[in-house]
């Protein structure tokens, strides 16, 4: 007879650890949308588009390489450095994107 194996593993600490590192990633997608959110509605209020600049600007600078930080390990066999380019990639257009509506003539 074989031991059965524990379906949930911790890799990278304990499970405390762990936990809480998923969380603070949770939290951070939680606020940037948040945040995200507020500055669409005042584009759609006031029509400004470098609102929605600087919306699309934030959530592309921090919303999605943090869900890609946890999906792509997750989900598919992608290496480090191709998960560290696609992360990459997407800071760079929501940095794009913010200077943009900074630098907007």
């Amino acid at each position: 007879m074989t031991a059965l194996a524990p379906l949930q593993t911790a890799a990278g600490g304990s499970e405390t650890v762990v936990s809480l590192a998923i969380a603070g990633m949770l939290l951070a997608v939680v606020l940037s949308l948040a945040v995200v959110y507020r500055l669409v509605s005042g584009y759609r209020r006031d029509g400004t588009r470098l609102m929605l600049y600087l919306g699309v600007g934030l959530a592309l600078l921090v919303t999605a390489p943090t869900v890609l930080r946890f999906l792509l390990p997750t989900f598919t066999d992608a290496t480090p450095g191709a998960r560290s380019l696609a992360t990459t990639v997407f800071e760079l257009l929501g940095l794009s994107a913010i200077l943009y509506a900074m630098y907007d003539p």
